[in-house]
């Protein structure tokens, strides 16, 4: 039989994730191939729904690694087994448990609890009031203080649904399904099954578990009663708590940039700038190569003064460099004496418009200078002449004239995410806002955070260097760069 071409490949970062290229554009959308049915489809939730109704299963998971749990989930399933009506216990989770006639239910749970080790573990549960049958398990459990780290713990580890811990839940909740009878499957995979985890290929194995687990679940029409109360109680009985990330060490020191040497950067280009300069007479390319030059070294000493590199303004700071670089990039490589005249009339015109704007307002904005702005509008061409361009300068998008300009990786690299700070879309408002809850039992919510991002000024010292070379190849002679990438503020 031959391969699927439409076999998903694993990304360069090793994540089993759609790539890019395999997305289809449907109308202004870049769509995967699950995206097709995703509004036709009601999803069951292994961390949301069904965790919850197993996390009894998921304490024993965590006591004692997984060879203890093994044990434990096998005697459990010897009871079911072995008892005249196992068909009555195809449903082991809490819910189901709980739906049990009184003399089953108290037969399975004091099974559970056989093992002192897990009895002591499982007291945990008695932290929910709305525990399902609450009343069973508080006549059979000893008296015992619960401990809250172990419940921490198996929510923890049991929450990624592909996760060792989880598999072994759900391997257990589905054999409970196969040994009551209620679920048949082909022999081979049922023998597969019953070796698990110690025989058989478990690299096909586990996957197997987990997509018969989920299938057995309805889609509509559940109880989730329990699961909601579960994370409800867990949210209003236990304190947010910081996600400790692990900092990447830097092997090697790199040098820094203070803004003493973008001091002398701008120096340098303020003399070579004169050196260059022949004519008093408009120049549209020698304005626009320095000035492009000039204006991004100065966005640069900007986010080094203030100390916003690891801000919201910093990311606001890198796009704009990176549109500077792409457009003056585009500009060389068509090397148009109109175009550059082209890309300085539209920014007038631009001018112009704001003028003509803040003509009419009662109150123009304390930031502006309308007499500057009217200046700019008028100085090249009397402004009744001047045109105001209501697209682009180029005719183009940003997208395409990095492509033109041979740029496109830097595009790729910077634009869209710092286009988010700029919009105010939810990906910049949840990474500069937010942060992680560490406690396992609020599911990984977010919460107000106050903290640095990473910082922008290495990535904004690369651009502002391009911009640096593309001034010397114009204007031959200038040497100075950047030296790198951390940085010190004075």
């Amino acid at each position: 039989m031959p391969k699927s071409k439409n076999k998903r490949k694993k990304s360069r970062s090793g994540k089993n994730r759609t790539s890019l290229q395999d997305h289809k554009k449907v109308g202004k959308q870049l769509q995967s191939g699950f995206a097709v049915v995703a509004d036709k489809v009601t999803f069951s939730s292994w961390s949301n729904e069904r965790l919850p109704e197993m996390i009894w299963a998921a304490i024993i998971r965590v006591i004692d690694g997984q060879d203890y749990a093994i044990e434990e989930f096998r005697r459990i399933l010897s009871f079911i087994g072995e008892h005249d009506e196992k068909d009555q216990f195809s449903d082991i989770s809490l819910t189901g448990i709980s739906k049990l006639p009184d003399t089953l239910r108290e037969q399975f749970i004091g099974v559970i609890l056989e093992n002192k080790t897990t009895a002591s573990a499982l007291v945990v549960l008695l932290l929910f009031d709305n525990l399902p049958a609450r009343e069973t398990w508080v006549n059979l459990l000893p008296k015992e203080e619960p401990d809250i780290s172990i419940l921490m713990d198996a929510v923890g580890f049991n929450l990624p649904h592909q996760s060792q811990e989880a598999t072994d839940c759900r391997w257990l909740k589905l054999m409970a399904q196969v040994i009551s009878g209620k679920f048949h499957v082909p022999r081979e995979m049922a023998e597969e099954w019953f070796g698990y985890p110690y025989e058989g290929d478990l690299r096909k194995i586990r996957p197997s578990i987990r997509a018969s687990e989920m299938a057995e679940n309805p889609l509509v029409e559940k109880d989730l009663a329990w699961p909601n109360a579960f994370w409800d109680e867990a949210w209003r009985n236990s304190p947010c708590l910081a996600l400790m990330e692990e900092k990447e060490s830097t092997i090697e020191e790199v040098p820094s940039v203070s803004r003493t040497d973008i001091t002398s950067l701008l120096h340098e280009i303020e003399s070579h700038w004169s050196d260059t300069h022949s004519t008093t007479a408009i120049d549209a390319t020698h304005d626009a190569v320095f000035g492009i030059a000039l204006y991004v070294v100065k966005v640069l000493d900007e986010m080094l003064g203030i100390g916003i590199g690891t801000g919201i303004l910093g990311r606001l700071g890198l796009r704009t460099i990176l549109e500077a670089h792409i457009s003056l990039r585009y500009l060389l490589h068509k090397d148009d004496t109109e175009l550059w005249k082209k890309w300085r009339a539209y920014g007038a015109g631009q001018a112009k418009l704001n003028a003509l704007r803040f003509d009419e307002l009662m109150d123009p904005p304390k930031h502006i200078n309308q007499s500057t702005i009217e200046a700019i509008a008028g100085e090249d061409l009397w402004e009744e002449f001047l045109n105001i361009e209501l697209g682009s300068w180029s005719g183009l998008d940003l997208r395409k004239i990095s492509e033109k300009a041979g740029v496109k990786d830097a595009y790729d690299a910077h634009y869209s995410w710092t286009s988010g700070y700029s919009h105010g879309t939810w990906g910049a408002v949840r990474e500069s806002c937010f942060e992680t809850c560490g406690n396992p039992l609020h599911r990984l919510h977010r919460y107000p955070k106050q903290q640095s991002l990473p910082d922008t000024i290495s990535d904004a010292c690369l651009l502002v260097n391009a911009i640096l070379d593309d001034l010397d190849k114009s204007y031959p002679g200038f040497s100075h760069r950047i030296a790198d990438s951390s940085v010190e503020n004075e």
